[in-house]
């Protein structure tokens, strides 16, 4: 999206703040303090340039981007992730995959413990990373495909052109909550197979093609398609903010795939169920074991949906858990 001056100014404001605080700033808080300007931070969220999460707002790696063409600390953020990418690329070079653990980034890198969880935060909104945690992070073969970082936050910039190049040109802003958009601003469809997967690639790095191949000891051709419908379906739902049917969908694709992979292997669950599958393959050693926590992780996004769950807006499902959720189907399916 062309960015406006307001637009600018609003994500500078909140970028200047979460210097002072790596975790986010209190949008209530933010929110209050520009109530005029409240339906231009809604557009903001829905279109992916902030997120709120936990009653805080951080700006992404797709509006660090635009911000660096003209903010020297975002300029300087880019530069320290560029930092923290390299010695990731090398160590997945060096140990195919091995994790990493946060501490030490710090003392490798020479960056201070805050420039390190914030430079994290960014870099964990790319598809480089195969798993991430506050303790360790494993990098994804995916960090090979780019030279820098920046070439990373390139290939975010023009997957926004392209969008941007096929929704209808409009200023005004939707006044709507992001959670629950009425219109939809993007060229996703649950009908366009071919654009939804080409997204699919560009976000997680992984082809429909790919998938199939990960997936071939699923051999019943019908079940094969409802897989990969439902993978589309789920990423298509996240990414157009409908974040609550995105993890159910999600984690009813991660399900029926640990099901099937066991009954592939011909060994049967602790239990019928998701826990049970989880169980059982961590037990087998089939997963390795920071595939098996991410199952388990989509297992427990899964359980938030609940509404009894909901009772207060911290509570509320995120755009970026939604995304994680899907991104999960592809970091499993690569395990098999």
């Amino acid at each position: 999206m062309a960015l406006s001056e307001q637009d600018k100014k609003l994500l500078n404001d909140i970028f200047s703040a979460s210097l002072r605080s790596p975790k986010g700033i209190n949008s209530a808080r933010f929110r209050a303090d520009n109530e005029q300007f409240i339906p231009e931070l809604d557009q903001l969220e829905r279109l992916g340039y902030l997120e709120r999460r936990d009653d805080l707002y951080t700006i992404t790696a797709l509006a660090l981007a635009y911000l660096a063409k003209e903010n020297p600390d975002a300029q300087s953020i880019v530069q320290k992730c560029g930092f923290v990418f390299t010695l990731l690329q090398d160590n997945y070079r060096r140990n195919l995959g091995d994790r990493i653990l946060v501490p030490d980034i710090t003392g490798r890198t020479g960056l201070s413990a805050d420039d390190v969880e914030l430079t994290l935060r960014f870099i964990s909104q790319t598809s480089i990373l195969g798993v991430y945690s506050k303790v360790y992070i494993v990098p994804s073969e995916n960090i090979l495909k780019y030279k820098s970082f920046e070439d990373i936050l390139k290939e975010k910039e023009e997957w926004d052109k392209h969008r941007d190049a096929e929704r209808p040109k409009s200023r005004e802003p939707l006044r709507i909550h992001p959670e629950y958009p009425v219109e939809q601003e993007t060229s996703l469809s649950a009908t366009s197979g071919k654009a939804n997967w080409e997204a699919i690639e560009r976000e997680f790095g992984i082809t429909k093609r790919r998938f199939g191949r990960s997936i071939s000891f699923i051999t019943d051709q019908f079940k094969r398609k409802v897989v990969f419908r439902d993978a589309e379906q789920a990423f298509v739902l996240a990414s157009s903010g409908f974040s609550k049917p995105a993890v159910i969908l999600a984690g009813g694709v991660i399900e029926e795939l640990l099901r099937l992979y066991l009954q592939y292997k011909q060994i049967k669950p602790i239990t019928d169920n998701f826990d049970g599958y989880i169980q059982t393959c961590q037990q087998e050693k089939l997963l390795e074991e920071g595939i098996s926590r991410l199952s388990d992780s989509a297992r427990h996004f899964r359980n938030l949906v609940h509404l009894s769950k909901e009772k207060t807006e911290r509570h509320t499902i995120s755009k970026s858990k939604a995304k994680g959720a899907v991104a999960s189907i592809f970091t499993i399916a690569n395990d098999f």
